[in-house]
């Protein structure tokens, strides 16, 4: 599998400097780019159902903790300002 990949990547870097050396105008860089995007998304694996949870989970759960952090900082400078600010009578 690992040498199909690679000969397909070979020859599309080939294709792409034949469509180069044959076509420099805007249209034809602008198809050259297209024709290359479509064959680097062929590449992409695609998770499973099971690996999109998991992986929605842990971000969720990240961001989740991060929130939780920035929260606990926010008040604790509230606090502080607060403190610093408050005149004593």
């Amino acid at each position: 599998m690992a040498e199909e990949l690679e000969q397909v990547s070979e020859d599309l870097v080939e294709q792409a400097k034949a469509d180069k050396a044959s076509k420099r105008n805007i249209i034809g860089r602008t198809s050259l780019f297209f024709k290359q995007v479509v064959g680097e998304l062929n590449k992409v694996t695609k998770p499973t159902w099971a690996e999109l949870r998991n992986y929605t989970g842990v971000v969720l759960a990240f961001v989740t903790v991060v929130m939780i952090i920035i929260s606990a900082l926010d008040w604790l400078f509230y606090q502080g300002v607060v403190f610093a600010f408050t005149p004593t009578a």
